[in-house]
């Protein structure tokens, strides 16, 4: 979504680094807010909301003392519920429709197309939106289930960053960034340069090490399992989970995708579309193969 951000190499960054002092900060206040009037956490669980994997209703009532307060209070976690779901959704959409557009996806050509006039990859939200309707639907049969498939999202997460990070890590020690005031007209176009957002030195290498160490700890133990000699309805299958997508990534790639995916796209220049009807296809238009 970077691509839809102006100044993205600072927006971007700082909006990161915001969102998660102000959510860590809040976050942190509302678990002591909790902690302080949960004085019978049994009692909390087991009550009828309890029960149905809302304890925090029960929470709410216990706090208050009143059915319309606590409905208040649940009224504005839903609220916030939906507006976190469209920005996922507006997220997932935007992840398909680049890899689709890199000609990474199948019907990439298809998947690619975005609406004229609101800028939506329509095709992808369609997409986004009817997998997670589908994932949602694997609950009322199992929940077992449903926690296998939903535990990919966590050690999908986790390797994502670890080969970034990695990468970035190898580029800092071999020193292979340098920075946008060294270069010149006969310099490398594919050459990495350093964005104004950035920690130089040795403290960089540093805090890039840790987050490479610290996120190879949660990918390895997201597949242990929440107790010692699980059943199999609480057996962790996300190393299962994690395989098959891996295993057919790569038998997708070997069969087909090396045809098509020639590595990411970029811009090479501004284009517009007068094209009729209201969807244009942008997976070559203006781009090319870097």
């Amino acid at each position: 979504m970077a691509e839809e951000v102006r100044n993205a190499d600072v927006t971007v960054p700082w909006s990161m680094l915001v969102t998660t002092l102000l959510n860590g900060a809040f976050g942190f206040g509302i678990v002591i807010a909790v902690l302080f009037v949960t004085v019978d956490i049994e009692s909390v669980l087991e009550s009828p909301t309890g029960l149905l994997g809302y304890p925090y209703m029960q929470i709410f009532y216990n706090s208050v003392g009143s059915k319309g307060g606590a409905t208040g209070m649940t009224v504005i976690l839903l609220v916030m519920t939906v507006c976190g779901t469209i920005a996922s959704l507006a997220t997932a959409s935007r992840l398909i429709w680049a890899f689709a557009r890199d000609r990474g996806l199948p019907f990439w050509r298809h998947v690619s197309k975005v609406q004229i006039g609101s800028s939506i990859p329509i095709y992808a939200v369609i997409i986004a939106s009817i997998t997670a309707c589908a994932i949602g639907l694997i609950n009322i049969g199992s929940a077992a289930a449903f926690n296998d498939v939903i535990s990919l999202s966590v050690t999908s997460l986790y390797a994502s960053y670890i080969i970034t990070e990695s990468f970035l890590l190898y580029h800092r020690c071999t020193n292979r960034i340098r920075s946008r005031s060294s270069l010149d007209d006969t310099s490398d176009p594919s050459q990495l340069i350093w964005g104004p957002f950035h920690l130089p030195g040795i403290f960089g290498i540093a805090v890039n090490a840790f987050a490479v160490a610290f996120g190879i700890i949660i990918f390895v133990f997201s597949f242990f399992p929440a107790s010692y000699h699980p059943a199999p309805d609480t057996m962790n299958y996300s190393v299962l989970m994690t395989a098959a997508v891996v295993l057919f990534s790569v038998v997708y790639y070997v069969v087909w995708a090396r045809r098509e995916f020639k590595g990411p796209v970029v811009e090479t220049g501004a284009w517009s579309s007068t094209e009729g009807g209201s969807i244009v296809d942008v997976g070559s238009k203006g781009l090319e193969s870097k």
